[in-house]
């Protein structure tokens, strides 16, 4: 029997809502936890992207497992659902416990200065030693960055105040790309917003894993044009355009119940059967775990 091959890396979903952390009976089977993926190379380095509320049952899993290696967080950008987990990371309490933290937006306050804000009083109890143990680095400093076997490049969202889309590469290749805050805009065919399609489709071309921004329904996005955020059609759209294999849906909206996320689950696949593409299509849910 031959040996089976091992993935190139791993990924986790612990917070997969966007806006903000809506638990409830309405939510139990997506998750009400607000932005946080684990990535695994294959070497186990460690990767985080977001530090929403999820990353809080993320810290407890490490410091459970006893997990001592460095852990890389990097921010999308600063927006409260993408943060508000941080200061309840269980291994910022641990002493001996490195923290490299990057910010992919394009915002001009230092990243110093805001994580300082978010781990000391009024907002948070003072506690010796926290925010010491971050290692902050602006994009401009850490620009296509090296975790282990895995290397991070960064593509510019379209939502206000600037986010990141993150793509993880090891050396076959693209491995996933997690864009949770990106207004596609398919309706604009002004040059200048075909013009970042295509170029958003380059840099996104044949990756085994799409997580995208699926925060609303076609029909809502005329009320919400400007606001960054994506319709779940659009989302397969893109995908379909750029080959991925694999689509997941995030960022679901805090309104939106398990049923309703079901079905625009059910309508993207059923657009992708429409096109005869090998294409598998997610919702994710807290837990979710996906190999590539």
């Amino acid at each position: 029997m031959a040996a089976s091959v091992p993935p190139r890396a791993r990924i986790r979903f612990w917070g997969t809502r966007g806006t903000c952390p809506s638990p409830g009976p309405r939510t139990v089977r997506y998750g009400g936890n607000t932005p946080c993926i684990e990535v695994r190379g294959a070497d186990e380095a460690l990767i985080i992207l977001d530090a929403g509320t999820g990353i809080r049952a993320l810290g407890v899993h490490l410091v459970e497992s006893g997990h001592t290696a460095p852990i890389h967080l990097f921010l999308t950008h600063r927006h409260s659902d993408h943060v508000l987990g941080l200061a309840h990371f269980a291994p910022l309490f641990d002493r001996t416990q490195r923290i490299r933290v990057c910010c992919g937006d394009g915002e001009a306050e230092s990243l110093a200065a805001f994580t300082r804000s978010m781990l000391t009083p009024p907002l948070f109890p003072y506690v010796d030693g926290m925010s010491t143990r971050l290692d902050l680095m602006e994009w401009d400093v850490c620009r296509d960055p090296l975790v282990g076997s895995l290397a991070i490049r960064r593509f510019t969202a379209r939502h206000p105040g600037e986010a990141a889309i993150f793509r993880l590469d090891d050396d076959t290749g693209p491995l996933v790309a997690y864009a949770p805050d990106n207004e596609l805009s398919y309706h604009d065919g002004t040059d200048a917003v075909r013009a970042w399609r295509r170029a958003l489709g380059d840099f996104l071309a044949d990756v085994p894993v799409l997580v995208h921004d699926a925060t609303y329904r076609d029909e809502e996005l005329s009320r919400h044009i400007g606001w960054g955020h994506s319709s779940h059609l659009e989302a397969a759209r893109l995908a379909l355009e750029c080959g991925a294999r694999t689509l997941v849906l995030f960022h679901h909206h805090p309104d939106r119940d398990d049923d309703s996320v079901e079905r625009m689950l059910d309508e993207c696949r059923t657009v992708v059967s429409q096109e005869g593409a090998p294409l598998r299509v997610l919702a994710a849910w807290e837990g979710l775990a996906l190999a590539v």
